[in-house]
């Protein structure tokens, strides 16, 4: 069977990247893990990088990865969901009202009101974006009860 295992997502920040998407899932963080090497510069392709890594368990075995590499040039993407390429996490939370408060005690609102799917995948869910730390699009989904 196949599986999402992790999403990855290269953050300019890990504190402030823990803090949102700790907040935002009630997820387990483990980390962070710091790599660095001939290995991790081969991976990345980023000689004298230093990666760390810190996974929030989101559920069971998937996680959300939050990358930040030291000593690399760091450009910023516009991570504009309407951009060709851009990748958003959509995560089932119990109380999306609950998530988008702790959110907002971290200076991130959400970019409309809740709505409700209708139709697709989505149907019944109820869902909003937050712009997230470095500007990522979260979308938060609490399924239908």
């Amino acid at each position: 069977m196949t599986r999402l295992h992790h999403m990855g997502i290269t953050v300019s920040d890990t504190e402030a990247a823990t803090a949102f998407y700790r907040a935002v899932t009630g997820g387990e963080v483990i980390g962070p893990l710091v790599k660095s090497g001939p290995s991790v510069e081969a991976a990345t392709g980023y000689p004298g990088v230093e990666v760390v890594l810190t996974f929030i368990r989101v559920h069971d075995e998937v996680f959300l990865e939050l990358a930040e590499y030291r000593n690399a040039d760091n450009p910023r993407i516009d991570p504009d969901n309407g951009f060709v390429g851009a990748a958003h996490p959509a995560i089932v939370v119990d109380d999306i009202e609950a998530a988008i408060a702790r959110a907002g005690t971290l200076g991130h609102a959400p970019l409309s009101a809740v709505m409700t799917g209708t139709a697709g995948p989505l149907e019944g869910y109820r869902y909003v974006y937050l712009r997230g730390p470095d500007d990522v699009r979260v979308e938060l989904l609490e399924a239908p009860h």
